[in-house]
């Protein structure tokens, strides 16, 4: 389930191109410091680089222990390599510093998800999308999907992502990968769920055509087989997908 609760990282954009020399103390803008280093953390910890990932936010935090944002970058780093109760404390300190922000709440949603504490988790994705000032009501709607789908509630899980799709149509893509994971493992019911989060909200892709025709040949549903094979010919005749189809590779 790693794979599929992914954290909501913190945006970085704005905190990259300071200016701050990071050399002598008096020099220093503690504030602007704190910022670079969580930014180049952040850079460090997306690219599989822990060692620099933890060592800049260390320092991110030693700048500005007040911040949320140092907070939730150590929180979430502290997640990923397992370090959960030094987690949990980072979590709690960046809803004390930031307890109406949208993207502390879907982090530490993920968060206590990854644990099990489903019904904690939900509450906290549906405080974010109860924020009127939140920008990423569809990350909270797709966050609260996935881990109603590990809670292994997927008729919530498929209405709760249709929503994060119509409020993002780009998560779909996303979307059908996983559902494809899923598939994979032999967990079929969880890939249907996704699947028909997707049929439900936006138009046919030849991947979800594709999954469509795996389904039915899985279920001896012939007829099914090549209705979906006849529209990856009428809209996606030069995708893979559609040479997989006439290969009868499913």
């Amino acid at each position: 389930m790693q794979k599929v609760l992914l954290p909501v990282l913190l945006v970085i954009s704005s905190l990259v191109g300071c200016n701050s020399h990071l050399s002598g103390d008096n020099a220093v803008d503690k504030s602007k410091a704190a910022q670079a280093r969580l930014a180049l953390g952040m850079a460090y910890f997306s690219d599989g680089d822990m060692r620099a990932a933890r060592s800049n936010l260390e320092r991110a935090v030693s700048y500005a222990p007040k911040d949320y944002r140092t907070q939730l970058g150590m929180a979430i780093y502290q997640q990923s390599i397992g370090e959960n109760d030094f987690a949990e404390s980072r979590f709690q300190q960046a809803l004390a510093l930031a307890p109406d922000n949208g993207d502390v709440m879907n982090n530490y949603g993920v968060f206590l998800c990854s644990l099990g504490q489903y019904e904690s988790a939900l509450a906290y994705f549906d405080d974010a999308v109860k924020l009127q000032n939140s920008e990423k009501i569809a990350d909270s709607f797709e966050n609260s999907g996935y881990c109603l789908l590990k809670a292994g509630q997927f008729e919530r899980a498929t209405e709760t992502l249709s929503r994060a799709l119509k409020q993002d149509p780009q998560k779909g893509a996303r979307l059908l990968r996983t559902a494809t994971e899923y598939y994979q493992r032999d967990q079929r019911a969880e890939a249907m769920a996704l699947l028909n989060s997707y049929q439900d909200t936006l138009p046919d892709s030849a991947e979800s055509l594709w999954m469509q025709i795996q389904f039915a040949a899985l279920e001896s549903r012939l007829n099914d087989v090549q209705r979906y094979g006849q529209l990856l010919a009428q809209d996606f005749s030069q995708s893979k997908q559609y040479q997989l189809f006439l290969a009868h590779e499913y």
